[in-house]
């Protein structure tokens, strides 16, 4: 999409190799490619990327979530919900793990341009701009969620050819958050786990 999307979350639950990093961003930044011709270690990544997209959209909590946005945005209802699921996990972040999220996305960064070079241009391109525009650390606060759904709204408007307004819940996010943040915490822990599960099943290390 070329705007912030969950994308902290999928590289939180990645593995930690930069093929694991590469595939955890791949399936939402490169459209229309399928996991085949890639290396072994790419191709890893984006399918646990999918399982962690089939996990969420299965998730009862996550259905709760989506039923507090109201009908003007029922339409986009999964993407804002992901969107202020990382808004929840980055406010939050040392609930879940065992460092900070500024030294967390320092890391990431640092991962993903040393290894640029293995990914395909388009992505590279947006990859580049996550970095200069720091958009994971924008997470962490309502604004800058709000900023993120501005970004995105311009971003489908330009690929669907007609207007997208993704902005106008961020009013609705606010209003919800108390709720929106239980429905999270309801998830989050369930979702780590069963990534945690698929990665050992694949021979790499859990989180």
């Amino acid at each position: 999409m070329g705007a912030a999307m969950n994308f902290l979350a999928h590289l939180f639950l990645a593995d930690r190799d930069p093929g694991g990093l590469i595939g955890a961003l791949l399936p939402d930044l490169v459209r229309g490619r399928a996991a085949a011709g890639l290396d072994a270690d790419i191709a890893a990544g984006v399918a646990l990327h999918r399982r962690v997209d089939r996990f969420t959209d299965t998730h009862p909590a996550v259905a709760a979530s989506k039923r507090r946005l109201g009908e003007a945005h029922r339409r986009y209802a999964g993407i804002i919900v992901d969107i202020h699921y990382d808004h929840c996990l980055a406010s939050d972040f040392e609930r879940y793990a065992d460092e900070t999220l500024d030294g967390f996305v320092s890391g990431m960064y640092g991962e993903l341009a040393a290894h640029a070079g293995r990914m395909p241009g388009e992505m590279r391109a947006v990859v580049e701009r996550m970095i200069e525009q720091d958009w994971l650390r924008a997470y962490a606060t309502l604004e800058g969620v709000a900023v993120i759904l501005g970004q995105l709204s311009g971003r489908m408007s330009e690929r669907f050819g007609r207007a997208v307004d993704l902005t106008s819940a961020a009013g609705e996010l606010r209003r919800e958050a108390g709720a929106l943040r239980g429905d999270f915490e309801g998830f989050f822990p369930a979702l780590q786990t069963a990534a945690s599960v698929w990665r050992a099943g694949h021979g790499v290390d859990p989180v």
